[in-house]
């Protein structure tokens, strides 16, 4: 999920027009979202669980828990800390951006 930016050090704003368009994958990579994304889904290998089986243990829907770990929804902070305690993390585990250099 990490990428070059053309644009380092750029700030963007959430929820604009620009994100809707061919442009989009001009956005740096890990955002929070990307993130989220990157540490449910290496958590969740390292529990040894499947997408269903987190899924039916946080009460949600497997094609939820697919939809956030490839970006494509936001997660709540109510499902944060469901997932985060199926998970047996803190929920701030999953929000915790990686350190310079790691890969995911």
């Amino acid at each position: 999920m990490r990428c070059a930016s053309p644009h380092p050090g750029a700030n963007f704003v959430e929820d604009t027009p620009w994100l809707n368009t061919h442009q989009a994958h001009l956005l740096p990579c890990m955002d929070i979202r990307g993130v989220f994304a990157a540490n449910l889904k290496s958590l969740r290998r390292a529990k040894g669980l499947s997408q269903e089986e987190l899924a039916h243990a946080a009460n949600l829907d497997r094609t939820y828990i697919s939809s956030l770990e490839r970006c494509v929804y936001s997660a709540s902070i109510d499902v944060v800390d469901r997932l985060a305690n199926v998970l047996e993390v803190d929920a701030s585990r999953l929000l915790q951006k990686p350190p310079t250099g790691a890969t995911q």
